[in-house]
């Protein structure tokens, strides 16, 4: 699922925080992780996934499901801050080193090395935080119960004057 995108669905079980919802695939799904990885269970046109419940939703509710915040920022945090700094690192003690031992350009060779190597151990990290439930209920769209009484239009009008 796309994090730009999130999807609606229908709670129809709970367990403790965790919660499966009934969705049903949309755009989002086409090339899902989460649907690579197994969390997701196509069931013709539906799908059931399991989601983190934060804001506890009830079964029956209609409600939009994206990834989890927390995830996602170490997610970029991952991918690309932690290259980032590491070559301005790596390329800083190449300058240091490089000038104390007289060899032009080491800052070069030493900066690249330490992108390709942190890069390689931070997508390790980012490739199994993927593969974690990730999901979560993001808001409650409607609760599915029915309130008793319909409000037309002139009362509303009537009650913004009025009361």
């Amino acid at each position: 699922m796309k994090p730009s995108i999130p999807e609606i669905g229908t709670v129809i079980r709970l367990q403790g925080d965790i919660a499966t919802v009934m969705l049903k695939g949309g755009e989002s799904c086409k090339g899902c992780g989460q649907a690579k990885i197994g969390l997701c269970k196509a069931g013709g046109t539906t799908m059931m996934l399991t989601v983190k419940n934060p804001i506890d939703a009830k079964v029956g509710d209609s409600v939009t499901v994206g990834i989890d915040k927390g995830i996602k920022t170490k997610g970029y945090f991952l991918a690309f801050i932690i290259p980032l700094l590491s070559l301005i690192f790596g390329a800083l003690a190449g300058h240091i080193v490089g000038k104390h031992l007289s060899i032009p350009s080491l800052e070069v060779m030493a900066g690249f090395i330490t992108l390709l190597l942190v890069s390689f151990f931070s997508f390790r990290r980012l490739k199994i935080l993927d593969s974690s439930s990730s999901m979560a209920i993001k808001s409650v769209i409607s609760d599915n119960r029915f309130s008793g009484s319909i409000e037309s239009d002139e009362m509303r009008r009537y009650s913004e004057y009025f009361v």
